[in-house]
């Protein structure tokens, strides 16, 4: 959007209404003191300089307020001034902004640490060996660090968890009908093309299908987790990929989403708000795993520094995708305040104003 940009500056307050909304357990009283806090004039509604003042001090990172756009500002008054009698009262606030301020001031947060497996690492698909030349086994510390330092409400572990027989495998390329329409021949194909072969009659009619070396065969040293890594007492494991006929990049569903793990259940059962991702591959199962979240409706954070990838280009392209549908890459330093509630970027917490809106009937595009 157009417009100069805003600095604001933080307001010279000791008391924070955020963090005492936190505190309080988000009380009516305490989302009325916020609203009180905001009004300079105390006549019982903002004007647009009380709403600038709130806007700095909510889109924030410890009372730091981030750049925005004055248009963007003025988006928001407009957007939450429902009668537009250029002010805003108490009840288009609590109806506008409520479940905002609530996930970005305490969100309930899930790590997924995606396919940190010895075979990605060490083993027969180790990415030091794809084009990237990535080292997959630099992952670990960071991960670590963030399971230290970071107070996640959830953190789940994906597994490859392959059969024997699996389509995927470059080994068994010609256990499985050619589709006619297949770019190439499983005769000509060499590690990392795709082939379509005919699809199981209760499944699908054609499978698209990578082809990548034996790995993660379950029950074997290369599918277990490197052995650095933290392990979490109470952490979900999803096994993902033990279909013989089909493959499944992504944590949430198979590659054709004909059938779905159990993390997107295990997730709401904890109330969770925002999942962030880790692990292995960039462009393969991490991209996969958080473009499922985004479509879940899951805030979604992708640590840039906690994942190594396959092929540069293809890392690029994904993170493109990810990045038009509303993922958010951030590198591990930050995510301890995001967690906490503390740094509430306007990127995050933009699409829950706007669903919000819509759920109320208040979204008007323009």
């Amino acid at each position: 959007m157009g417009g100069k940009v805003s600095s604001m500056s933080p307001a010279p307050y000791d008391y924070d209404p955020f963090t005492s909304l936190r505190q309080n357990q988000f009380s009516d009283e305490e989302y009325e003191n916020l609203f009180r806090f905001f009004d300079s004039q105390k006549r019982g509604f903002w004007t647009r300089e009380d709403f600038r003042r709130f806007i700095s001090a909510f889109f924030s990172n410890k009372q730091r307020p981030y750049f925005m756009l004055n248009d963007r500002i003025e988006e928001y008054f407009q957007d939450t001034d429902f009668n537009q009698d250029e002010k805003i009262d108490y009840n288009e606030f609590i109806l506008a902004w409520k479940t905002t301020i609530k996930l970005a001031v305490r969100p309930i947060s899930a790590l997924v640490i995606v396919d940190v497996q010895n075979d990605f690492i060490s083993g027969s698909l180790a990415l030091h060996s794809c084009p990237a030349n990535h080292q997959g086994e630099e992952v670990v510390p960071v991960i670590n660090r963030v399971i230290r330092n970071v107070n996640f409400d959830v953190v789940a572990y994906t597994y490859d968890w392959h059969p024997l027989n699996h389509i995927s495998f470059y080994e068994n390329r010609h256990l499985r009908k050619e589709a006619p329409e297949s770019p190439i021949r499983a005769d000509d194909a060499h590690i990392l093309d795709t082939v379509l072969f005919v699809g199981p009659p209760n499944l699908t009619s054609t499978i698209e299908q990578v082809l990548w070396p034996a790995h993660c065969i379950q029950k074997t040293p290369g599918a277990d987790l490197h052995p650095d890594l933290i392990r979490i007492d109470n952490a979900i494991h999803v096994y993902k990929g033990t279909n013989p006929e089909i493959d499944s990049y992504s944590a949430f569903w198979d590659n054709m989403k004909l059938s779905k793990t159990s993390l997107d259940d295990q997730l709401r059962e904890r109330f969770v708000t925002d999942v962030y991702v880790v692990g292995l591959a960039t462009d393969v199962c991490v991209s996969a795993t958080a473009m499922h979240a985004v479509e879940n409706n899951y805030r979604t954070v992708l640590i840039e520094d906690a994942c190594r990838g396959v092929n540069e280009r293809e890392i690029e392209v994904k993170r493109a995708e990810l990045a038009e549908n509303g993922c958010i890459f951030v590198d591990s330093d930050v995510v301890p305040g995001m967690v906490a509630g503390d740094d509430r970027r306007p990127e995050v917490a933009r699409g829950t104003f706007v669903e919000n809106l819509k759920t109320i009937g208040r979204y008007h595009p323009r």
